[in-house]
This record gives structure tokens, sequence and C-alpha cells, in this order.
């Protein structure tokens, strides 16, 4: 659980990376081939990362974030046209497999539960550790009480701690509050609308 919770902190710089690299590297084409036409193929990245961030946040489903994934592959599959005898071709194909293996980890990490035994134990033994506690006989109540709350108190945290830890992704959960930061994949996907929106096409001739 905490070696998926650490493999998911690099998870969004990895989207992040892989996304703004893409974009540039498929508004780069015209360079090489002023006749080109890519905004089109750049308006399905803008889209494929926020449909990636609205699914990360709990906005949007899991297959509408893989139909726009289908779309963007296909998008960048026909500017790649372009790159037929370009090394560039190959690494729009090697951004696109990386952002799919990040999106597939997150999937793979959100659906995966603890071991679910773990849990029934881990919940068995504060119920009756807290059972023992009210029942057991003492003329100091105020101290029996205090113990009572702070044990509890702290059993409880613990376990909710570990629920939370499973799913690093829990953004829609508004008890969740171990989440893994979005900042930067949110701070890249508002660049590369920015450039995208910037980029003009070469007008066809005349």
């Amino acid at each position: 659980m905490l070696s998926d919770y650490k493999e998911s902190e690099k998870i969004p710089d990895e989207i992040a990376s892989a996304l703004t690299l893409l974009a540039r590297e498929v508004k780069a084409i015209p360079v090489h081939h002023p006749e080109a036409f890519v905004q089109q193929d750049l308006d399905a990245i803008v889209r494929l990362g926020q449909s990636i961030l609205a699914w990360l946040m709990g906005r949007d489903s899991t297959q509408s974030m893989y139909k726009s994934f289908d779309h963007a592959h296909d998008r960048v599959v026909i500017a790649s046209r372009w790159l037929a005898h370009s090394s560039l071709k190959g690494r729009l194909m090697t951004e696109l497999a990386a952002i799919l293996r990040s999106v597939n980890r997150v999937d793979v990490i959100r659906e995966t539960d603890f071991v679910k035994m773990v849990y029934w134990l881990a919940y068995a033994a504060t119920s009756l550790l807290l059972a023992g506690l009210v029942f057991a006989k003492s003329e100091a109540i105020v101290e029996s009480c205090f113990f009572l709350f702070v044990i509890g108190w702290l059993l409880i945290f613990l376990l909710h701690l570990i629920s939370d830890l499973d799913n690093p992704f829990g953004y829609s959960d508004p008890e969740s509050a171990e989440n893994i930061a979005l900042d930067v994949l949110i701070a890249s996907q508002a660049r590369i609308e920015r450039f995208a929106l910037e980029h003009q096409d070469p007008q066809p001739a005349s």
C-alpha cells in the first residue's frame, strides 16, 4: 500500500511531462513541414489533458477518459504522417504510450483495495479492544473514560488513515485528505492550452 502511494506521487508529473512533450512535438511539425495542419491534433491533446484531470478529480468517468485518449491517439497518428522519415514520429508514439501506462496505473490503484482480510482483522481487533475497555471494571471512572476516548480515537484515526492511503486519488471523496498533489499537472495543462491557443495553422494557398 505504501509503495503504491509513493509510486503514485510520480504519476501526475509523468502525465504532465508526456502531455507537454506530445503537444510541443506536434506543434513543431509545421516547422519541418510548413504546409502541415495540426490545430485539430493540438486540440485533441488539450481535450485529453482536460479529460485526465477531470477523471482524476472524479468529475469524469473512466470510459469517457479512455475515449478522449483514443481520439487523441487517432489525431496524433494523422499528424505523424507528416513525419514519415523523421525520428519525431517515434517520439510521438512513445509519449502516448507513457500517458496510457500512467492512467492505467492510476486505474489499477483505484480499483485494487488493500487486503480485505487485514481490514476485517483491524476493525475486529479495534471493536474488541474498545468493548473490553467499556466493560472493564474500574473505580476511577474519569481516568477510564479518558483512556477509552484516547485509545478509541487513535485506533479509529489509524484505520481511517490506512483506508485513505489505500486510494491516493480519492479527490471525489470529501472525507479523503491524503491525496496526491496535482499542481504540476494543472500548471502544465494551462501551458498546453495557452500555446495551443496561440498556434496558427498556415493559410492554404489560394
